[in-house]
């Protein structure tokens, strides 16, 4: 289903629908307009079926633009809907940086991700004119927290990080709400809200936009690792003009987590690069 069907679909929609009885041809429409607002994966989650996906979405949707009920769809929000559409803006903000061209990430497509993933990220790490060995260790992360590219979620629910002060979870939720997303597996209100300032998209109020938009993602992991954004370690300190010390620089992303794993990749890395 194209966009512009979609809309068609939604716009003659009347009444109160909870999502359970949504026809497959609404809630394909659906899916279709949430995918294009990175609310969704257009490649894997337009499938007509409603699923967790689809309810989690819908309600993320629901929240941001102050309506109650989020298991339903009604003419408001339908409306709601199609305007964000002609003004994704409004929604999703304002991009400040520069990104590369858009590509696909599929869930579980871990070698065709692979080469796409790998292309954007040395484009964008040249444009900072990093070094190979930095562009190395970012590809090394990349691979190792997106579980060999096959995903930009983290798979756990995102409980265990309910709480944590440390990363500026400080609501109720806010585990869950801001699991790892990304290549870099992005945690934590603090470091959402972070990049929410840095990029001007909304990402505190629409964290999922994350995970279902590749070209965001890849520059969050080499922006972040060279800024110093998650733990105030950066990349420069540990691998730059006079060492390469893989190891450490683990300390960038996640203290020495997998620090010798990733550090062969990197090593790996450096072998394809050069």
């Amino acid at each position: 289903m194209d966009l512009m069907e979609a809309k068609q679909i939604l716009s003659l929609m009347g009444g109160a629908i909870p999502s359970g009885q949504w026809s497959q041809e609404l809630t394909t429409a659906v899916q279709r307009a949430l995918a294009e607002l990175y609310l969704l994966n257009p490649h894997d989650d337009v499938d007509g079926v409603i699923g967790l996906r689809t309810r989690g979405a819908w309600g993320y949707f629901k929240e941001a633009t102050n309506q109650a009920d989020p298991d339903t769809i009604e003419s408001e929000s339908v409306d709601l809907l199609l305007q964000a559409l002609d003004n994704p803006v409004g929604l999703i903000g304002q991009a400040k940086i520069t990104l590369q061209p858009e590509f696909a990430f599929r869930r579980r497509q871990g070698q065709a991700n692979r080469e796409q993933s790998a292309q954007a990220i040395i484009a964008a790490a040249k444009t900072q004119q990093l070094t190979t060995a930095q562009i190395a260790y970012i590809l090394a992360t990349a691979e190792h927290e997106s579980d060999s590219f096959n995903t930009l979620e983290e798979y756990a629910r995102g409980n265990q990080y309910e709480g944590r002060n440390d990363l500026g979870n400080t609501q109720a939720g806010d585990g869950p709400r801001f699991k790892g997303r990304g290549y870099v597996q992005l945690t934590g209100r603090r470091n959402y809200m972070r990049y929410t300032e840095i990029t001007g998209i909304e990402l505190v109020k629409l964290p999922i936009i994350l995970m279902n938009w590749p070209a965001l993602s890849v520059f969050v992991i080499v922006d972040g690792m060279m800024r110093g954004v998650y733990t105030e370690r950066r990349l420069g300190e540990f691998v730059n003009s006079s060492q390469a010390d893989f190891f450490n620089a683990r300390q960038v992303v996640n203290d020495h987590d997998c620090a010798q794993k990733i550090a062969d990749h990197a090593n790996d890395w450096i072998k394809q690069l050069t």
